[in-house]
């Protein structure tokens, strides 16, 4: 419908078509104005994919009503779980009349796993489980115990049952399977996200900009309130600012979910003259957006051991040829990805790290030095949707082959 997630999905759907698959999509059917309706809900499917639209009691006013009445019935594991019934009979009822090589479910919602577990035993269909993400493994998990304990067993049973499990990192693989029997592993592949190459993107070249502007700098995407937050990064900006003004030397702009909620922090830190924290806006003007920045930021939350998640919006900084400034942990896959890319990594916990990043890009597009990595291009190729959708389509292949 919208959101990153909902864009990969539609992207690969897609570039399946091509590669001689032809797809029926099970998915919400949101009322128009309703509580689940953002720009992109209504946007056209991609050529040879046919979408099954299923209503959610979710947008049921008696539904909402009771959950904030009874706030426990509503994550079972997520608020979707209402849709899981509807979901699956539209999906076997479409499977008693035609004839598909497999199935797929794609999380988050992990609610959508629930649905391809019933379609799966009741049809038979070989069954590719994508999770792009960790589920109870992620640090993002703000369940409670028992909620964890009933998903852990929900995802034991997506595991056990599913004929292939997919991955966008190979960090988050090993982090959810390392629980399991070694023998599960087999089931594994790791994909990573897609790019499309946008009408904005930067033609191969220097990118030496005018040292006469600030230094504009972009992060699209959303924050997480003491997990992914742009907190260090404003301290950082607050000493570099008490130490030496940026006014008229470097800006940053923010764009995303939950992004204006930080504007009280920026003035704390009296910093808000050099960022401006915009809401969500449509991918399409995100993208253009970041297509204006002379350095696109990257922030990720903590992580004890190495971080498993390689954000989609990483990836679709790509065609856009920009350096990467990635306030990420230094041992993961949007580290590793971002200096193999030329780009600069400091940890989100590493205030002074972060103020190291910064001068060093200010003293680079001083000098006219600011550039992408001599690498960028043949790193960036690697995550175009054509290749990364058929490396989804091999897994496809090999997963659907028992039934022909």
């Amino acid at each position: 419908m919208y959101g990153p997630r909902a864009t990969q999905v539609s992207r690969t759907l897609g570039a399946l078509t091509p590669l001689g698959w032809e797809s029926t999509v099970v998915c919400m059917d949101p009322r128009r104005g309703g509580p689940n309706w953002r720009d992109g809900a209504d946007a056209p499917l991609p050529a040879g994919v046919t979408a099954l639209r299923v209503k959610s009691p979710e947008e049921w006013t008696i539904t909402r009503a009771l959950w904030r009445l009874l706030p426990s019935l509503r994550d079972r594991p997520d608020p979707k779980w209402v849709w899981v019934r509807r979901a699956s009979r539209a999906a076997i009822a479409a499977a008693s009349h035609t004839k598909f090589d497999g199935l797929v479910s794609f999380a988050q919602p992990w609610s959508g796993h629930l649905a391809g577990l019933r379609v799966h035993r009741r049809t038979g269909l070989p069954w590719v489980a994508h999770f792009s993400d960790p589920w109870v493994d992620s640090p993002y998990w703000r369940g409670s115990s028992s909620q964890r304990a009933v998903a852990a067993k929900l995802e034991e049973l997506v595991v056990r049952e599913a004929t292939a499990v997919v991955f966008v990192t190979a960090e988050a693989a090993d982090l959810v399977m390392e629980k399991y029997p070694h023998s599960w592993r087999s089931k594994i592949s790791v994909v990573p996200h897609g790019f499309v190459v946008p009408a904005t993107a930067t033609q191969k070249g220097s990118l030496y900009t005018d040292k006469r502007m600030p230094l504009r700098l972009v992060y699209t995407g959303r924050f997480y309130d003491g997990l992914r937050t742009p907190s260090s990064l404003f301290r950082a900006l607050s000493t570099i600012n008490k130490e030496e003004p940026l006014e008229g030397v470097l800006e940053f702009t923010f764009v995303g979910p939950f992004v204006t909620e930080f504007a009280s922090e920026a003035r704390a830190a009296g910093i808000e003259h050099l960022v401006r924290l915009n809401d969500r806006v449509p991918p399409a003007e995100a993208q253009s957006i970041a297509a204006e920045a002379d350095v696109l930021v990257v922030i990720d939350a903590p992580a004890d051991g190495p971080s498993p998640f390689l954000p989609s919006k990483l990836v679709d900084y790509l065609p856009l040829r920009k350096p990467i400034l990635a306030i990420t942990p230094l041992e993961g896959a949007s580290a590793t990805l971002v200096r193999r890319a030329g780009g600069i990594v400091a940890a989100p916990d590493d205030e002074g790290g972060i103020r190291v990043a910064l001068r060093d890009l200010v003293a680079r597009w001083r000098e006219g030095r600011l550039d992408v990595g001599p690498d960028f291009d043949r790193i960036a190729a690697g995550y175009d949707i054509t290749r990364t959708t058929a490396a989804f389509s091999d897994v496809l292949t090999r997963a659907f082959a028992p039934a022909g």
